[in-house]
């Protein structure tokens, strides 16, 4: 089963829950009594570690199953990260009972084990371009894949902070890539708003060594 229809079927047996922009959807040490299928918005994954730092995990989008590991998880494994909404959110939530049984009518062990090792994937895929790409490549590439997520070349919400935690780098360094983008025409920005104004472009800079 496809992730999207997975998620469908899943928001039809939910209620619906509302996040505004900044609301904590789940919160990281509590216990996977439920899991949410985000159905609007964008929402950030992010980490808080014992030395007070916070690390940025992953963007969430429209379709994606929030906080199934941990409901998931045969040991009660305690969530662990915060999932944050980017942007205001509309989410089904389904209690943990009612989707393990899902999962085992429908045989969907397989689809949710693929689907874990792509989050993987992806992760591998940016703790790579940490070390080999420049600050301006990996701010397009953040950019690329919010667009994909958002389903939407216009993002909002998201400040120039949060975009420094997602490219890992400074606010200055960002900033300054920003500027670089607005400059050649690949984007355009206004107030927590970043338009994608020329997908080749930003697909030039991204793809640059």
């Amino acid at each position: 089963m496809r992730s999207d229809q997975m998620a469908e079927i899943l928001a039809r047996q939910g209620t619906q829950r509302l996040y505004a922009a900044g609301d904590v959807m789940l919160s990281q040490g509590s216990r996977g009594t439920y899991l949410l299928v985000l159905t609007t918005g964008l929402a950030k994954v992010v980490q808080h570690r014992r030395d007070g730092t916070v690390l940025w995990l992953a963007f969430r989008g429209p379709g994606e199953l929030l906080g199934e590991v941990s409901v998931l998880s045969r040991g009660h494994q305690l969530r662990g990260a915060d999932v944050v909404a980017v942007t205001p959110c509309v989410t089904r939530v389904l209690d943990a009972h009612r989707f393990r049984q899902f999962v085992e009518e429908n045989d969907l062990h397989a689809d949710l084990l693929d689907r874990a090792m792509e989050r993987t994937r992806e992760s591998d895929e940016y703790r790579a371009e940490l070390v080999t790409l420049p600050v301006p490549a990996r701010l397009a590439r953040t950019l690329r894949r919010l667009s994909t997520l958002a389903r939407s070349r216009q993002l909002t919400g998201l400040t120039q902070e949060e975009l420094a935690q997602a490219v890992g780098a400074s606010r200055n360094s960002v900033t300054e890539a920003l500027q670089d983008l607005r400059e050649v025409g690949a984007v355009a920005t206004a107030r927590k708003v970043i338009s994608v104004v020329d997908t080749r472009v930003l697909d030039e800079w991204a793809d640059r060594p």
